[in-house]
């Protein structure tokens, strides 16, 4: 679900504000707490919450794979 704005490579588009999420440049910050935040109550009427629709640890989970697409590949 996240590919249909966030695109599936996660570069994003911007013709539905959805950010990059393969770069460092982060509205609300990278850090994982703050990834968690974002997927579990959205962000600003752009991001829908995911709080009723993943578990906990399904936002965990998915807060740690976003959190690896904007790390540099040796």
């Amino acid at each position: 679900t996240c590919a249909a704005c966030h695109g599936e490579d996660g570069k994003g588009k911007r013709e539905v504000g959805a950010p990059n999420l393969t770069d460092q440049f982060w509205v609300y910050g990278g850090d994982l707490q703050t990834l968690i935040n974002s997927i579990h109550g959205g962000r600003q009427g752009h991001m829908p919450t995911w709080d009723e629709r993943l578990t906990p640890a399904e936002i965990k989970i998915l807060a740690l794979y976003v959190n690896t697409l904007g790390v540099e590949k040796p």
